[in-house]
């Protein structure tokens, strides 16, 4: 089965670099960069990982139209295609309200921006000169004057319904986030399908794919306790209060945003029950995290995408479960 690693950008470039390294000798079939805000760049980073792999998918993850117009995004994204040809896939998503918000942006009319911002790439890629009158951005001539004509895999990542729907309508991938319930992405993947159906595309040929939090150690209570430290940082967003609902469990989403809100990040942390680390997850001993995981990938993913974390032996348990995987 396919099965990616993703970077949140928390860790060092080189430790990001060795990890890549020892996730595509595992036989990792993709690597996932994501954008979080005041961390780790995400082009630069795939960027980086093209020098040090031969064969892994690179993934920039994902890139907001409220922050990068389309003419520097598909230039980028050209240009990592020729270090790394034909394995290059871009994800776009509205991005983090949050984070947004911290950088004085609004992100109205999200459907429509977004539909906007995929026409916009597509069409610089084709490498004539563009016209878009888009509702954000304006293109009057741009045009791409190199690698004209060569597109690349526009991915939607979000959980959204309606973001789940134009997916499934216009998207070659849709991308779940991190932190969801089993309940959560069953239903999230029957949004983006439906989607495909609406407009009678094959709904099978939508790649469905979503980040899982993963730690594995031999002390499975010190995984489940660094996971709760992951989830306290996704839970920041009010987009996840469905999916906190599906879980059953007793969390006042509120509170953790609230700590967010006055940068008291431990305080978010001691509002989660330890049972997050199973609801959300995929944590603990190794036995532990296989019999998780193999929930996930029943659920109709098409590519799981997990972190290898944690010491030297914890990355090395997360890349054999990768090993695993990758021979079935």
């Amino acid at each position: 089965m396919p099965v990616g690693v993703f970077f949140d950008g928390f860790s060092s470039t080189a430790e990001m670099l060795e990890t890549c390294r020892a996730a595509e000798l595992a036989g990792a079939s993709s690597l996932w960069f994501a954008q979080h805000m005041g961390y780790r760049e995400a082009m630069v980073c795939a960027t980086a990982a093209a020098s040090v792999t031969q064969r892994a998918t690179l993934v920039p993850t994902a890139i907001s139209p409220y922050l990068w117009p389309p003419l520097p995004v598909a230039m980028a994204i050209s240009t990592l295609g020729e270090l790394a040809e034909g394995r290059v896939i871009l994800t776009v998503s509205v991005g983090n309200i949050l984070n947004l918000g911290e950088s004085g942006i609004a992100p109205v009319k999200p459907i429509r921006i977004m539909r906007d911002y995929v026409d916009a790439l597509r069409t610089l890629w084709q490498g004539k000169p563009v016209a878009h009158d888009g509702e954000l951005h304006k293109l009057r001539g741009a045009k791409m004057a190199f690698a004209q004509g060569r597109q690349f895999p526009v991915y939607i990542a979000s959980t959204g319904p309606q973001m789940l729907k134009l997916a499934g309508e216009i998207a070659d991938g849709v991308l779940l986030s991190a932190g969801l319930t089993l309940v959560s992405t069953k239903q999230c993947l029957a949004r983006a399908q439906g989607g495909a159906a609406a407009k009678g595309r094959d709904g099978v040929a939508l790649r469905k794919c979503s980040l899982i939090n993963f730690h594995v150690s031999r002390d499975g209570a010190a995984a489940k306790a660094a996971t709760l430290r992951k989830l306290a940082f996704l839970f920041r967003s009010r987009g996840h209060a469905e999916n906190i609902k599906s879980s059953g469990l007793d969390i006042d989403h509120q509170a953790i945003m609230a700590c967010h809100a006055r940068h008291d990040f431990d305080a978010a942390v001691r509002l989660l029950p330890a049972e997050a680390a199973n609801a959300f997850a995929v944590a603990g001993t190794p036995k532990e995290c296989r019999a998780r995981l193999e929930r996930y990938t029943a659920s109709g993913l098409d590519e799981p995408i997990i972190e290898v974390a944690g010491n030297n032996e914890e990355r090395k348990l997360a890349l054999e479960v990768v090993r695993e995987l990758a021979r079935r």
